[in-house]
């Protein structure tokens, strides 16, 4: 069965597949039906929250707070707001319950994001769908 693929629709030589601006415009309308817009601002206020109590706070993000909130801003971005959501929950889980392999993992790269750069990256976010 495999030796007999000869890839996506949209790569055979006779054509008749989706092109990929129409898979695009059609993944990107089936996106905006999935979520409301209650719950697109929902994720949002969660995220203004998050940032707003880490400007609250005399340090800068740790390494599982910086990687969440990237991670969910990569999701806001691509329209995943549930992968967005869990994201931000992971955010705020109490270093006690965060997972010790993740956490290693993530210990081990430099830290590159501020609150305000992290600030910036959802303002365009709002942007892009507003």
């Amino acid at each position: 069965m495999i030796a007999r693929f000869t890839g996506l629709p949209s790569q055979c030589a006779a054509g008749g597949g989706m092109k990929r601006a129409d898979i695009h415009q059609a993944s990107s309308t089936l996106e905006s039906m999935r979520y409301s817009a209650e719950q697109k601002a929902e994720v949002h206020a969660t995220l203004e929250t998050i940032l707003d109590r880490l400007d609250g706070m005399p340090r800068a993000p740790d390494g599982w707070e910086e990687t969440c909130l990237v991670l969910a801003l990569n999701f806001l971005e691509s329209g995943l707001y549930d992968r967005a959501h869990k994201e931000l929950e992971d955010c705020v889980l109490p270093a006690g319950e965060r997972s010790p392999w993740r956490e290693h993992q993530i210990n081990r790269n430099p830290r590159r994001y501020s609150v305000g750069r992290l600030r910036a990256r959802l303002a365009g976010v709002k942007a892009a769908i507003g």
